[in-house]
């Protein structure tokens, strides 16, 4: 009678009635259900797997589990049931339907259920999919040909209409061993797809690839095993591929080993090209008027076009029998590969004044080395006379055209100058020496001054870069050094010790004259 009593008041007495009861039954509300433990969700690519532990000892148990989408676009907070979750029996379950949007925040939980009997929820599980999801195992496919193995990677989630990743920005990372019990295991980085040269003929050797997107390492593929074949070796084939270029001006070199008559052409492929998953073997191109040359060496300025791709050479050869070899490639990339040449200079006298105007490498049509390599240049001067221990004085300047001052009359004065680009830490050699004498008459045998500069301050050095023809002072950036003329003719060797021979105050008065 009291149990029923309990059971006729559950909605107006407390749950304790309940509890006091003499009948073992539980009440409405209750349940013995223990709810999932450790809740994880597993991301591989776009694969979602929802994992969780159950402690309890029920029969007859399956699980379900719930989500919310936290669309950044709408303030929508109801939870749904996750499809491919419902009424499982086993504790995990794939989710990868139900979820689109990688950057958003999702919400997960789960809880057991028996019947009508269902536990309490399990905490929630919050996740932004593209940041705990894991790159997959790529897909290889190997052929073994002419003593080398070709390698074809697979792309990722080529099979899915939503993709997680970037494919454009994957690198791949194979490790490589022979199959033998003491091999030295060997890491490269390779293209979608490529040839691993360098192996041992007929030997057999395994490997596994991995996909690296940044600094986040993928899952390593299966292990596959291949053997390699025996190498036909062309005594034609071009070889020691070498590239020089100078202000922008390219050239390939290579040897030629074989004395009979052999024709080349060289050909070159954009770099873009293997980062591609296709392949790429039909897109190379021959170099304007570098096909079916016998020379050893072609000029190949006209294909770079994009200064800041990478480009990839090669040369084909064609035997008097018909016979063709390819040999090995070579990448380009211009700015980096590309050498600074001489600047050239002029140079005049006018008042107390000694102009150096300078024509950048390659001369003043050339956009790309006046505009790429953001150039500065290092004009050196000096006093032409026995005297070794004249001053050799440095001067660093951005523009084209200076003006040095602190004159002796009647003397001649050599000038030098190189191009440098910090940014892509380059140099030129110097240009050839310019030297001009200074006129004698009018100056009473003293220093020449700076007619902006007090009498007292006159000795201090002081030099002046020409813009434009206006008439305004501003404060020379240079830098000053001193030298001895005989050491720097030696080695081209000199001191940077800052210029403090000047009277006293004058430190960092040097000016820039705009005229």
């Amino acid at each position: 009678m009291e149990a029923a009593g309990c059971r006729a008041r559950a909605l107006l007495l407390p749950l304790w009635c309940c509890l006091l009861a003499a009948a073992p039954r539980r009440c409405a509300g209750q349940t013995d259900l223990k709810s999932p433990q450790d809740i994880q969700v597993y991301v591989v690519n776009t694969n979602f797997t929802l994992r969780w532990n159950y402690t309890g000892n029920d029969t007859n148990v399956t699980f379900s589990a719930e989500y919310q989408w936290l669309d950044p676009k709408t303030s929508e907070t109801e939870w749904k049931e996750l499809p491919g979750c419902q009424n499982v029996t086993d504790t995990e379950c794939d989710f990868s339907s139900a979820i689109t949007e990688y950057n958003d925040e999702h919400l997960v939980r789960v809880r057991a259920e028996r019947k009508e009997d269902k536990s309490p929820w399990s905490s929630v599980y919050e996740m932004i999919p593209f940041l705990i999801a894991q790159i997959g195992p790529p897909e290889i496919h190997l052929q073994s040909i002419n003593g080398v193995i070709k390698i074809q990677v697979s792309p990722l989630e080529s099979n899915q209409d939503r993709k997680m990743w970037n494919l454009s920005s994957f690198k791949y990372n194979l490790v490589i061993w022979e199959n033998s019990s003491d091999a030295e295991v060997r890491s490269q980085n390779i293209f979608p797809v490529d040839t691993i040269s360098g192996l041992a003929p007929e030997t057999t050797y395994c490997l596994k690839v991995q996909a690296i997107l940044y600094y986040q390492e993928g899952l390593f593929s299966p292990i596959h095993c291949v053997k390699t074949t025996r190498k036909v070796n062309y005594l034609f084939c071009p070889a020691n591929l070498k590239v020089s270029a100078l202000n922008m001006q390219f050239h390939l070199h290579w040897n030629n080993p074989y004395k009979q008559h052999v024709n080349y052409t060289v050909q070159y492929l954009l770099g873009f090209a293997k980062q591609l998953h296709d392949d790429h073997s039909g897109k190379w191109l021959s170099v304007p008027r570098c096909e079916n040359v016998t020379n050893t060496k072609c000029n190949f300025t006209s294909i770079i076009t994009i200064i800041s791709a990478f480009y990839y050479l090669r040369v084909q050869a064609m035997s008097e029998y018909n016979k063709s070899c390819l040999s090995k490639e070579v990448k380009i990339d211009p700015l980096s590969t590309n050498e600074i040449g001489p600047p050239s200079i002029r140079v005049d006298i006018s008042d107390v004044l000694l102009h150096v105007q300078i024509s950048p490498p390659g001369g003043d049509e050339n956009k790309v080395m006046r505009e790429r390599y953001y150039l500065s240049y290092q004009i050196v001067y000096w006093k032409n006379s026995s005297d070794n221990e004249e001053e050799i004085k440095v001067k660093e300047i951005k523009q084209t055209i200076a003006t040095i001052s602190d004159l002796t009359p009647s003397t001649q004065y050599c000038v030098k100058v190189k191009a440098f680009s910090e940014a892509y830490n380059k140099s030129s050699p110097f240009s050839n020496e310019e030297c001009i004498k200074t006129p004698g008459e009018g100056f009473g045998g003293q220093l020449f001054g700076s007619p902006y500069l007090p009498t007292a301050e006159e000795p201090i050095e002081s030099c002046y870069v020409i813009e434009s023809i206006i008439e305004e002072v501003n404060q020379n950036d240079f830098k000053d050094y001193k030298h001895s003329k005989q050491s720097s003719r030696d080695s081209g060797n000199y001191s940077n010790d800052d210029d403090t021979s000047g009277s006293k105050g004058s430190e960092g008065m040097l000016e820039k004259e705009i005229i």
